[in-house]
């Protein structure tokens, strides 16, 4: 063999050792391969790996197990998770009004207002800051005798409560309109919810001993009869109040809390109407004042409004003024008279007739009657066979000792002159 010869042998062993060095190499790599998906394969549930006893408890607890597990771990070791503090507490929402110089804020849960707690609020305007808490927790807080303009009002939070993050904005009125109360409603109590012998006081300023309506000594020929109703008179039998001759009623609606100012509803109101219509009888409603200003008039005759459409009268509504041993006595003469006219004006600008009941006395004494003449005025006097009261009136009542078949006990009698 020539050296030639030698070298190409030489050459294709190498080539050959070369060749069988990869081919090691490759199979040994096909195996690394094989043996990591293997271990893939024992974390795979049945259907993938064709139910391999091998993996079977690892088949029964399931990947999303496994995956429960290492979520678990990790949040073991982020710590343990906050819930929140506010979880099942109920949202109370802030309702805002204001008539003259002030400004009224009712919380509220589904159009209740929120009692028992103590809410507190943040009043801003042009960055004076101001704040106010619901010190007898009967969900309302007021604010009064506020300059004119735009506010923003936020209710802090309260324990067991969520309040509404943001604030929430409203004009301060620098005059009085006259314009009815927004979420009057909401602000509207039944006798159920106060204290009914500390609310209900109303003092009679006339007495009255029956004697002259008895003896048939009253002059009633200028007008026509009709009586004046309360929760006092309990149930009333309309069909024989109307056929006794009686030709309207006057009925009480509600009135303002002598002591908490509250608005209540008369528990007899809507039965009262009701009947008095269906009967036939013509109907007039009133109110008894507490009022210590204009903004709680202006309340008072939006309380007229929700509860009284004025299609269901056919006389005025009045404004009953006089002693109750309560908040109201004390206002000065100028501002009762004031309060009246803010009552009747209300009314009057969403279409109702309005005036004013009083006796004798307090028209004379703690009335500037004078101005209220172009109001129908309703005059209380007893024990006279004809007013002897000076001034402008419209309607008399005459006598608390009257009796009218269909009511038991004593009832108001009156006398509609020009109504």
């Amino acid at each position: 063999m020539g050296f030639k010869h030698f070298r190409i042998i030489a050459v294709a062993a190498a080539i050959l050792v070369v060749a069988a060095f990869f081919v090691f190499l490759l199979n040994s790599r096909g195996r690394v391969l094989t043996r990591g998906e293997g271990e893939r394969e024992a974390l795979l549930p049945e259907k993938e790996t064709g139910g391999s006893e091998e993996f079977k408890d690892i088949k029964e607890a399931g990947l999303n197990k496994a995956e429960d597990r290492l979520r678990e771990e990790e949040k073991e070791k982020e710590g343990p998770g906050e819930e929140s503090d506010t979880e099942g507490w109920p949202h109370v929402e802030m309702l805002l009004s204001s008539v003259n110089k002030d400004l009224k804020i009712m919380i509220t849960r589904d159009g209740a207002l929120v009692t028992g707690v103590p809410f507190r609020t943040e009043i801003t305007r042009d960055g004076e800051v101001l704040e106010y808490e619901d010190s007898d927790m009967d969900g309302v807080i007021s604010a009064a005798d506020l300059p004119g303009g735009k506010y923003s009002v936020r209710l802090k939070p309260a324990e067991g409560y969520i309040t509404p993050e943001s604030p929430s904005t409203l004009t301060v009125r620098s005059s009085i309109t006259y314009q009815t109360v927004a979420y009057i409603r909401t602000l509207i109590r039944t006798e159920d919810e106060i204290d009914v012998a500390n609310e209900d006081t109303a003092e009679l300023g006339e007495e009255d001993d029956g004697k002259l309506l008895n003896e048939g000594k009253i002059e009633l020929e200028s007008g026509t009869v009709g009586i004046d109703v309360s929760k006092y008179n309990r149930d009333i039998d309309w069909e024989k109040v109307k056929a006794s001759g009686i030709e309207y009623a006057i009925i009480r609606l509600g009135y303002r809390g002598s002591g908490t100012g509250s608005l209540v509803e008369d528990p007899y109101y809507e039965r009262n109407i009701r009947g008095a219509r269906e009967a036939g009888l013509k109907t007039g409603v009133y109110f008894f004042t507490q009022a210590l200003n204009e903004t709680e008039a202006v309340e008072e005759a939006s309380m007229v409004c929700a509860l009284c459409p004025k299609e269901d009268l056919d006389l005025p509504v009045f404004l009953d003024v006089e002693s109750s041993g309560g908040r109201g006595d004390p206002v000065a003469k100028d501002q009762r008279t004031a309060n009246i006219r803010a009552f009747v004006e209300t009314l009057q600008a969403r279409g109702y007739s309005a005036g004013v009941y009083a006796n004798k006395k307090w028209l004379t004494s703690y009335i500037n009657a004078g101005e209220l003449s172009d109001f129908p005025i309703w005059l209380a006097q007893y024990k006279v066979s004809r007013p002897t009261y000076e001034g402008k009136y419209d309607a008399w009542q005459y006598s608390s000792k009257g009796h009218v078949e269909g009511i038991e006990g004593y009832v108001d009698l009156d006398l509609n002159i020009s109504l």
